[in-house]
């Protein structure tokens, strides 16, 4: 469970940076914001792939004739739960990141009316 918790925590750390990347209109600070975020993400990206690299090394190596297709079973079966969850949390990120964009949306909006009303 603690691998899960520290997968999610890179995914949403490369969440949050990307999320930072955005444009704000208004912000002095958003150029060095983005690239403070950019740096983020990619660090993130690493620890991530070095993490997943090393899970990797862990597996066991399967023993006697129906062990192999017994650590299969058992690979698919973990992998479609992790898919699972990940499926869920992805579905939540689309409904932020919808959230997101319908504010920027609006921003815009009314940004442009009141550059129409001058």
């Amino acid at each position: 469970m603690g691998r899960q918790h520290e997968i999610m925590a890179l995914v949403d750390s490369l969440d949050a940076a990307l999320a930072d990347m955005l444009p704000r209109v208004g912000d002095p600070t958003s150029a060095q914001r983005a690239a403070d975020a950019v740096r983020t993400f990619s660090g993130a990206v690493g620890q991530l792939d070095s993490f997943l690299l090393q899970l990797q090394e862990l597996q066991p190596a399967p023993r006697g004739p129906d062990a192999a297709q017994k650590q299969e079973v058992e690979e698919l079966k973990a992998e479609l739960q992790e898919k699972d969850r990940l499926i869920a949390h992805a579905k939540e990120q689309i409904a932020r990141w919808q959230a997101v964009i319908q504010q920027q949306e609006q921003l815009q909006e009314a940004t442009l009316f009141a550059g129409l009303g001058s």
